[in-house]
């Protein structure tokens, strides 16, 4: 389940972003921390980029499972700064929302539902921008807009 919903992160990656960028656990840039890659619209497990270690690959606003590309294999929709399951898009199957650098819970933006904070290439816990509450850094400073792509990490991982 793990793989799955840590390949959502990338689900807004598709605009182009051509550039390789590798994902780190907690503060650390070590080899030995990287938890995943991503490039050319697909995320990979660790520094790999082969095809056997291809977690999702995303496509016009849809994010699938592995190569896959097909509608039964799509794990989520994303659209107007909300994350859905599925190819859904209701109300109802709404998973995570993204407000100026902030992911909160399903609909929600109240700060009781916020469960990630993203600034300067890492993304902490809830409201936190405390080292100790730091989830991830990323190789690459995104600025704000790319924020989103990192928002689901924590959803899922807190």
């Amino acid at each position: 389940m793990k793989k799955i919903f840590l390949s959502l992160l990338f689900l807004l990656a598709g605009f182009s972003l051509k550039a390789e960028i590798r994902i780190f656990k907690g503060w650390s840039m070590s080899s030995g921390d990287c938890v995943a890659t991503y490039e050319d619209g697909r995320l990979y497990k660790g520094w790999s980029k082969s095809s056997g270690d291809c977690i999702a690959t995303y496509e016009d606003g849809r994010l699938y499972k592995g190569w896959s590309k097909s509608s039964g294999d799509c794990i989520a929709t994303y659209e107007d700064g909300r994350l859905y399951r599925g190819w859904s898009k209701s109300s109802g199957d709404c998973i995570a929302t993204y407000r100026d650098g902030r992911l909160y819970k399903g609909w929600s933006t109240s700060s009781g539902d916020c469960v990630a904070t993203y600034e300067n290439r890492r993304l902490y816990k809830g409201w936190s921008k405390s080292s100790g509450d730091c989830i991830f850094t990323f190789s690459t400073e995104w600025g704000l807009s790319r924020a989103m792509i990192t928002w689901i990490v924590c959803y899922y991982f807190q």
